[in-house]
């Protein structure tokens, strides 16, 4: 039940992480401003964006979920290696979260072509 060391370590910033995303996406929604840790590829030049709002309609719902998935998973892990074992709950949320992961890195690189 318990993983100490590394994977806690692991859990905690990937719940870090999902809330900072959802700080992204609430940032690039309210204030039109882009974070490029989530948001964009290393190489992309921010200011170049051809439509700032329609990039932020079409990118922040899907940061929002990723955010959210992010949040579930690290909450059930730590949940399972320190209240109580559920194992088959942690496996179907890594899988959630990995597959979210990939979802959301393939739909940055279609916003970046479509509005960069």
């Amino acid at each position: 039940m318990a993983f100490d060391g590394l994977f806690n370590l692991i859990d905690i910033m990937v719940l870090g992480a999902g809330f900072y995303a959802m700080y992204s996406a609430w940032v690039l929604q309210r204030e039109g401003k882009i974070i490029r840790t989530f948001l964009a590829l290393g190489d992309t030049d921010l200011d170049s964006c051809k439509d700032l709002q329609g990039y932020a309609n079409y990118i922040s719902p899907k940061l929002w979920t990723l955010g959210i998935v992010m949040i579930v998973y690290a909450g059930i892990s730590l949940l399972n290696t320190y209240v109580v074992a559920i194992n088959s709950l942690f496996w179907v949320m890594m899988a959630v979260f990995l597959v979210a992961l990939f979802w959301y890195g393939r739909e940055v690189k279609k916003a970046i072509t479509k509005y960069f």
